[in-house]
């Protein structure tokens, strides 16, 4: 370690570099190398630093999350990653002292990834997939195997791995190791070792030349490296003004944990989840002598910690011992770790040369700090050395307006994802329902949070989180947001949504409120919006295109009747029924595709090629105008209520049907109902009203269509009494009835149909196997 100079005179370094973890102590080994006389300066226990209390995974794929990759600022920061992963070969033995290749400090081969029961859909299995795709898209070797065949793994049964993949080429070193073998090669070339810590930057004329110490003494340099972690934020603040427009730093605690096991085993590969719940997963990493590294929760802070968190560090080692092997409850904890993650304000790295000349900055990388180390060694030396680089860092520019990784939307979304994956990992006990009611309520909420913070600018989903309960990050927000609106003007407003995208969001909604069929009568609403004829035929290009604000508002509205759970078809106001396209609204019951399976098979029944045919409960006019379409010569008779007929001559008319059908208002129920018909009439056709009043049913039933047309009394056979007599007295012989009912109910309907009078009886099932229609025949007297 060198004597340091007295206060106020110049040492004459070319490079101080502040913060001796992974990418400080790199980057003075990378920049002495290159003959440039080199001042590291650090408290050698390295307080609050996160490389201490790293796993050190050296991979990238394992990391991979579904919002990482759908954003410009996520691909080039995954960018560097890959260039990462091809340098740590050749870098560890350059700092093995030529005593091997560096190969045994480390401390895993590969990583197995679990797909695990304990996350949430979304999150987990998403992210589990975009792992594996990532390894396809990158020709990057893996394996699918048996979470049953993984060694060592014997997780909590309630907690059992459904998936696994191993990653064969990412491996993990022991952190400690790693960062005595650096200070020992930076000792060697000839770096200050100064044991100190850094207070403020030395600005003279615009550009800085050195750094001052917490005893006072003053260090100097033709250039300074702030690469400390989130401490770099007290030296960017010593300097007025300077981080205006820099997104500040905050801190992601993470606690991890030395366990050594009683039966002296540990795993050969790192075992890890995908990341979850604001945090980078549970992983387990080998460390030898039977132990095992055990990480990591995160917590977003305003200020790094130097102890853990009681409720993080149960949370950690209860996930360890759950998910991963059983008997770590049983074993020993050898150490806690508590290390500072540099968390940016959007969530991005800062790399580059700051507003103040000879000022740079290798700092908010978040959880991929280490890994990146020589990689951004090597880059940030050729810059300050010889002014170039290879690697694109533009973007992380420290003084920039706020990147925006996501959209407030999908932002708002991944915020309540991850809420909620923090309530399931912890294993919380909540009725089902509620489960629903935070989903839905959460979102709002969020969404309210992210438009007080500012109109214009969200930040990342973990910052979002934190603002809301740290008045501090959100009062650095709102600074930051407003600096950046005055020196860069504020963002170009963002372009309206595609009608895709606003499909996904009320897909969303109405999923959430438990409609059955959200997205596709999300489509159907946009379709109806834009004018297009249906769902199936709008194009493409449609729906990528921008909703202007009078579709927009037209959709937002149908969409908040939909979550009402008014039925589609009286939104739209039409409804298909074969080629027809029928209009229907309130007073009609809607129509079902699965009706047309009844038409089918009625005329099939039915020979006569000019029948005179009785559509009871005609409702809409749907099952009396294809039956006439379909049997050319057939003359039928609709019956129903005022309120129905009105919608079924509208469509009469529009379909053509002209003589063919007519409609006669009145009950099934009537004795001297069509009277004149009675003994001639080979057809008659019934959707019979069969839902029994104590069964409870879905709203767009029970809420909005006519109940008379839906219930059918205590039994639910009502109107299937009143339908078989009056089919006893208006057939010919041999004439055919046709039901559609309850599918609950088909033996009661069959006993009914044969107590008045009907032999041939057959029962006949939907599309989905449920016995749906009867079709009997009435036998000749």
């Amino acid at each position: 370690m060198s004597t340091l100079p007295d206060q106020g005179q110049k040492a004459g370094y070319d490079v101080i570099v502040v913060g001796n973890g992974a990418l400080g102590s790199s980057t003075a080994v990378e920049l002495a190398r290159r003959g440039a006389s080199v001042c590291l300066v650090g408290r050698p226990h390295r307080p609050f630093a996160a490389s201490t209390a790293a796993g050190a995974m050296l991979g990238c794929f394992g990391e991979v999350t579904t919002g990482l990759l759908d954003n410009t600022y996520g691909q080039g920061k995954f960018t560097l990653d890959l260039r990462a992963k091809d340098v740590w070969p050749q870098w560890l033995e350059s700092i093995s002292g030529g005593l091997s290749d560096g190969q045994d400090i480390l401390t895993a081969k590969g990583t197995t990834v679990l797909l695990n029961s304990v996350g949430t859909g979304p999150i987990d299995s998403g992210n589990y997939e975009a792992i594996r795709a990532t390894l396809d898209k990158h020709d990057e070797p893996w394996e699918t195997v048996d979470p049953a065949d993984v060694d060592w793994l014997d997780p909590d049964p309630n907690s059992r791995p459904l998936q696994a993949l191993h990653i064969p080429g990412e491996h993990a070193v022991d952190s400690g190791r790693l960062l005595l073998r650096l200070t020992d090669t930076a000792r060697a070339l000839g770096v200050d070792l100064v044991d100190g810590q850094a207070l403020s930057v030395v600005d003279e004329d615009g550009r800085a030349r050195g750094v001052v110490l917490e005893d006072g003494r003053t260090l100097s340099a033709g250039q300074v490296l702030l690469a400390g972690g989130v401490g770099t934020q007290t030296l960017v603040d010593s300097v007025p003004g300077l981080g205006d427009c820099i997104p500040r730093l905050v801190s992601g605690v993470g606690i991890s944990a030395l366990v050594t096991l009683q039966d002296g085993t540990q795993p050969e590969s790192v075992i890890r989840t995908p990341n979850r719940a604001f945090a980078c997963g549970l992983h387990v990493v080998p460390r030898g002598a039977g132990r095992v590294y055990v990480g990591a929760t995160n917590i977003v802070s305003p200020h790094p910690l130097a102890d853990p968190v009681m409720g993080d560090l149960l949370f950690l080692l209860e996930c360890a011992h759950r998910q991963t092997r059983r008997n770590l409850w049983s074993s020993t904890v050898s150490a806690v770790n508590v290390g500072n993650r540099p968390i940016s304000l959007d969530g991005f790295p800062l790399l580059g040369e700051s507003p103040l000349d000879g000022l740079w900055l290798m700092t908010g990388t978040y959880r991929d700090g280490l890994f990146l180390s020589p990689l951004l060694a090597k880059e940030f030396a050729s810059r300050m050395l010889e002014g170039k680089g290879e690697q694109d860092l533009d973007a992380f520019a420290p003084e920039r307006a706020p990147l925006q990784g996501l959209s407030r939307d999908a932002v708002v979304e991944a915020t309540t994802e991850h809420t909620l994956a923090t309530g399931y990992e912890q294993g919380w006990t909540v009725p089902t329902g509620w489960q629903e009611y935070f989903d839905v309520t959460l979102k709002p909420v969020w969404a309210q949070w992210a438009d007080e913070l500012d109109p214009d600018f969200t930040p990342q989903p973990d910052v979002l989180a934190a603002a809301r309960t740290e008045p501090e990050i959100a009062k650095w927000l709102r600074t930051y947001y407003e600096n950046s609106r005055a020196k860069f003007a504020a963002p170009h407003p963002a372009a309206p949504d595609t009608v895709r995208r606003h499909v996904e969001r009320a897909a969303e909604l109405l999923t959430a409120v438990r409609v059955p069929t959200g997205r596709a009568d999300a489509l159907e609403l946009a379709a109806y919006v834009l004018e297009e004829p249906s769902a199936e035929a709008t194009p493409d290009a449609a729906l990528d295109a921008a909703m202007t604000e009078a579709q927009t508002g037209m959709f937002w509205a149908l969409v908040g009747r939909r979550a009402e759970r008014e039925p589609l078809e009286y939104l739209t106001g039409r409804a298909p029924f074969f080629d027809l396209r029928l209009d229907v609204g309130p007073g009609a019951r809607v129509p079902q595709r699965r009706s047309e399976t009844l038409v089918a098979e009625a005329l099939a029944w039915c020979t006569a090629e000019q029948p005179r045919v009785v559509d009871l409960f005609t409702a809409s006019g749907a099952l009396a105008i294809a039956v006439a379409a379909r049997r050319p010569g057939a003359r039928v008779t609709g019956v129903d209520d005022a309120a129905a007929l009105t919608w079924a001559r509208r469509n009469a008319r529009t379909a053509g049907a002209g003589d063919a059908v007519a409609f006669v208002e009145g009950k099934a129920g009537d004795p001297e109902l069509l009277a004149d018909l009675a003994g001639g009439v080979q057809l008659i056709t019934a959707v019979v009203p069969s839902v029994p009043d104590r069964v409870q049913i879905a709203p767009e039933l029970s809420a909005h269509q006519p109940r008379a047309a839906v219930r059918g009394g205590w039994d639910g056979l009502d109107a299937v009494r009143a339908t078989a007599a009056a089919a006893a007295r208006l057939l010919a012989d041999d004439g055919v009835l046709a039901i559609e009912h309850d599918d609950a109910l088909a033996d009661q309907v069959i006993a009914v149909v044969r107590e008045a009078g009907f032999d041939a009886v057959a029962s006949r099932t939907d599309e989905h196997g449920h016995p749906r229609f009867l079709i009997a025949r009435r036998s000749a007297a």
